[in-house]
């Protein structure tokens, strides 16, 4: 079969025939030049022009497979990463908040912390007794108030950690927010604290 200019374009648009097809897939891959009844120029023109067809498809083809595969990893990481930020936000809220106790109930009450180790107090108003340095936590989400035997009262913020020191006689309430977080205030826990009423 002769290969003409009309057999070429047919070729590069993807119409041509089976035959046309293996004729120029032959005539593209052959090497005799004798049996062409083309200019050499156009000869190369076509040749070029047929190459840099097949190029064309390669490319777009590619960009095809990888247009499927990123649509892909969005469909499978996207819940993925959904479910990741879901689960950081449960445990950031449970640590901040720290309202479950060991069993898994809600508390009450305050938490608070002595060289005598922790002890829990139920109710909303406590009357202590203390000396030392020792950290408060209100694990409820409630307000709750402590009032100290030399008079001075708090106010604990509900899910809040506090530190209760007293300095030459006098109390002082320290919110954990405000101090550093690169210390850690826990090891300068020590002396000791009484529970001694439920104030109403």
């Amino acid at each position: 079969m002769e290969i003409t200019p009309a057999i070429l374009q047919r070729y590069n648009s993807g119409t041509a025939t089976d035959a046309e097809v293996e004729a120029i897939e032959t005539w593209l891959t052959s090497t005799d030049t004798e049996a062409y009844s083309l200019d050499p120029v156009d000869l190369a023109e076509m040749k070029a022009a047929v190459w840099d067809n097949l190029l064309e498809q390669a490319i777009d083809e590619q960009r095809s497979i990888r247009s499927i595969h990123a649509s892909r990893s969005k469909v499978i990481y996207l819940p993925l990463v959904a479910a990741m930020l879901l689960l950081l936000v449960g445990v950031v809220v449970f640590q901040k908040l720290n309202w479950t106790t060991a069993n898994g109930s809600v508390s009450e009450g305050l938490l608070i912390t002595s060289a005598q180790g922790p002890i829990e107090v139920l109710g909303d108003n406590f009357k202590v007794q203390f000396s030392g340095y020792l950290q408060v936590v209100n694990r409820s989400n409630q307000y709750k108030s402590i009032e100290c035997t030399n008079g001075e009262q708090y106010t604990l913020d509900p899910g809040e950690t506090y530190y209760l020191e007293t300095i030459d006689g006098r109390h002082y309430l320290i919110a954990e927010r405000h101090l550093s977080p690169e210390d850690n205030y826990l090891r300068f826990v020590k002396g000791e604290v009484e529970v001694i009423a439920k104030t109403i």
